[in-house]
């Protein structure tokens, strides 16, 4: 029996390392276009620090997994499907931040949403293109934009 629970372990070990790792790359990703922002850069360090604050953009503190008991203790605070929709939760945390920093240095600017579409060709492409300068060159007329 001792064996299988071992086995048992490792393999949720594996499992939760796994979705940690998914984690940090995609918080690094995120982090990286986010600092290469102009906006962003414009700020105080304490600004961003404030707005990462804000918007959850902290790094994974270490978390120790040797144990049983830290295992346990680790699933028990995020189980492996929290940390699947931790992950997915990045983007929109990070672009929130991104347009908290452009709302601090350009509080007039206004948020423009482009149209969503499928394209399947260059012809739709360009259609969507016009459209889409139509609608960014009208609402630059009233101010700043951020997309």
């Amino acid at each position: 029996m001792r064996p299988l629970v071992n086995e048992v372990v490792d393999l949720l070990r594996q499992a939760l390392q796994a979705k940690l790792a998914a984690y940090e790359r995609v918080f690094g990703q995120q982090q990286a276009q986010l600092d290469a922002d102009p906006d962003w850069q414009r700020l105080s360090d304490t600004q961003r620090a404030e707005l990462a604050s804000r918007h959850h953009l902290l790094a994974l503190p270490n978390m120790e997994l040797g144990t049983v008991e830290q295992l346990q203790d680790a699933l028990n605070e995020n189980d492996l499907d929290h940390w699947v929709a931790k992950t997915e939760a990045l983007p929109s945390r990070f672009d929130a931040a991104r347009h908290a920093a452009v709302q601090l240095l350009k509080p007039s600017a206004v948020s423009v949403t482009l149209p969503r579409r499928t394209l399947n060709n260059e012809a739709e492409l360009g259609a969507w293109l016009a459209e889409v300068e139509q609608l960014l060159t009208q609402q630059l007329q009233r101010g700043p934009v951020t997309l």
